[in-house]
């Protein structure tokens, strides 16, 4: 993962990728200089981060900037210092592998972290205001149908509330330690129609406020041993939800995407939800179809939420994402009724700062992209040491 990376490491290879994004595109073919590769297994007492300052501050107005930076670590990795520093990288969205909600099923796998260390990273990074992927693998060894059915419950009613989801069912592959399990009768892959049907029963219960990613590991099926072959398992599972009569309403089936949207139809929606140690709102503007067409992830810190110490937040409420949906353009550029150049990105801050001040909160912090600086500037937010900050 990110996290076992050596620092000096994960520094030059960030300010790789935002080199590359700020060549201009008139002389892209040309040769620039880059920075030496470290050697990735070795750390250093010290890490100059005043180059990765300078990359960051030309993407703000770089012809191709960044919109986000995601990085995939374990559970047990997260803490208050991991996070300071995935700020003064510059990530936004940190996906972790959660896999299992049961002990049991974890210890059988030897993943090295309990459910616990998952909830407390959610936590963390909720109050860091970072966005929040969990990978959740039906089918691991020690579990059943009924016994994951029971645990994919836990990740709405247990505090865990991910923003979005990746499904990632086993897959029995002859390289892997567990065919060794399964060769002795001690593992059975679920068939393809077990697995349709497992996740064609779960996934009506995904809240709106979560978006899944992905359904099936993009695995050649030839490298597969047993059980499910199907690389098409979305498609699968939406034609028996078709069947059934049902419909999942995660973001990703509920997305506008590149329609039209007259704004004078939209209306303006405020989902409260309460996960482990915080409060949630999910702003949103949806059309008459119930089709999503933007939406801000405001949290409220309460009393119990950890208490990192930075003084960006201190006091503040904070927001986590705000998403609007429409084809993309040129930096500056217009679209008449795409949802993304109507204005409702700047509407959603202002509800999100009404709620805010109603709440009490005299602070907002909101987790930029090094790219969309320019953006929060010019709604009202001030340059904190690694957020966006503005007085309410």
């Amino acid at each position: 993962t990110w996290s076992s990376y050596k620092r000096n490491y994960q520094e030059w290879f960030v300010r790789r990728c935002f080199n590359a994004m700020n060549m201009d595109a008139n002389n892209s073919s040309e040769e620039i200089q880059q920075p030496e590769q470290p050697d990735e297994h070795r750390s250093l007492d010290f890490i100059d981060l005043s180059l990765l300052k300078i990359v960051h501050e030309n993407n703000e107005t770089a012809n191709h900037r960044n919109v986000g930076l995601v990085i995939e670590t374990r559970p047990n990795e997260i803490n208050a210092d991991e996070l300071k520093w995935l700020r003064h990288l510059g990530v936004t969205k940190v996906q972790m592998g959660a896999q299992s909600l049961d002990d049991r099923v974890l210890a059988m796998n030897l993943r090295g972290h309990t459910a616990a260390d998952t909830l407390k990273a959610t936590s963390l990074l909720r109050a860091a205001g970072f966005k929040i992927v969990l990978h959740w693998m039906p089918n691991l060894h020690g579990a059943t149908l009924e016994s994951d059915r029971r645990d994919f419950e836990k990740l709405w009613q247990d505090g865990y509330a991910p923003d979005e989801l990746k499904i990632y069912p086993t897959q029995l592959l002859e390289s892997a330690e567990l065919y060794h399990y399964w060769q002795r009768g001690e593992y059975h892959p679920y068939t393809q129609e077990e697995l349709i049907q497992l996740i064609a029963d779960i996934k009506p219960s995904i809240p709106e406020y979560c978006r899944v990613n992905r359904i099936i590991r993009d695995i050649p099926s030839t490298h597969v041993v047993e059980g499910n072959k199907r690389t098409s398992l979305r498609q699968d599972v939406s034609a028996e939800l078709k069947k059934r009569g049902q419909v999942c309403r995660c973001i990703r089936c509920r997305e506008v995407k590149t329609q039209q949207v007259d704004v004078a139809t939209l209306t303006l929606k405020d989902l409260v939800y309460t996960p482990s140690e915080a409060e949630e709102h999910f702003i949103s503007f949806n059309t008459p179809e119930d089709k999503l067409a933007g939406y801000l992830r405001l949290s409220l810190p309460t009393s119990e939420s950890p208490q990192l110490g930075w003084s960006d937040l201190n006091g503040a409420a904070l927001i986590r994402e705000v998403h609007v949906y429409g084809q993309s353009l040129a930096v500056g550029a217009e679209k008449t009724g795409a949802a993304q150049h109507i204005g409702l990105g700047t509407a959603l801050l202002l509800e999100a700062e009404r709620i805010a001040r109603s709440k009490g909160f005299s602070k907002m912090a909101v987790i930029a992209a090094i790219g969309t600086r320019l953006y929060y500037d010019g709604r009202g937010f001030n340059r904190g040491e690694i957020y966006m900050i503005k007085d309410l």
